[in-house]
């Protein structure tokens, strides 16, 4: 399965779940099945904790892998990853700013398109999902047929001297 096909959910976990209870790591393919146990740290886990396990210790965790995607995949500048890094990491701006070689004012300014970015993906996704949803693609349609049925039995008799002022039924509208 390529990234295009993942949800937001399997991006965020950073693994897919298969209805044979098999775990898959999205970055390099690795799949521990559930019923199973594994050994890891030291430790027996279940296969989902070796799979939190695994993408931690191989990629260093959700985050950086997906950071660390290629440009062309993840859309980050170099800047752009720069910055969510030291926010990951909870840096503040002056620590930011020292590392990147920047003023603080440019740090400010790029946190805040990122936050920017944040709210346009979202209305992205909100809207791609209207048209993917089939669902919300149905309860459409039938909205549609509805209010296209309702309009059609709207007659002229409702027109004229129903919905019109009293001073507009005088004129023959015919």
């Amino acid at each position: 399965m390529g990234l295009k096909e993942l949800t937001l959910e399997e991006l965020t976990l950073g693994y897919t779940k298969a209805d044979n209870h098999t775990y898959t790591c999205i970055f390099c393919g690795k799949m521990f099945e559930e019923g199973l146990v594994y050994q890891s740290r030291g430790k027996m886990v279940t296969a989902k904790r070796a799979m939190e396990e695994h993408i931690f210790d191989k990629h260093g965790g959700v985050f950086y892998g997906l950071v660390h995607l290629d440009k062309q995949v993840n859309g980050l500048s170099d800047s752009q990853r720069e910055i969510l890094e030291g926010m990951y990491l909870g840096a503040d701006n002056k620590e930011i700013c020292e590392a990147m070689g920047i003023s603080q004012t440019t740090v400010r300014t790029h946190k805040f398109n990122i936050q920017k970015m944040k709210r346009e993906a979202k209305i992205f996704l909100a809207a791609l999902e209207q048209i993917e949803n089939q669902e919300l693609v149905s309860l459409r349609k039938h909205l549609e047929n509805d209010m296209a049925e309702q309009t059609e039995s709207i007659t002229e008799g409702d027109i004229i001297g129903k919905s019109l002022h009293p001073f507009f039924t005088q004129f023959n509208l015919k």
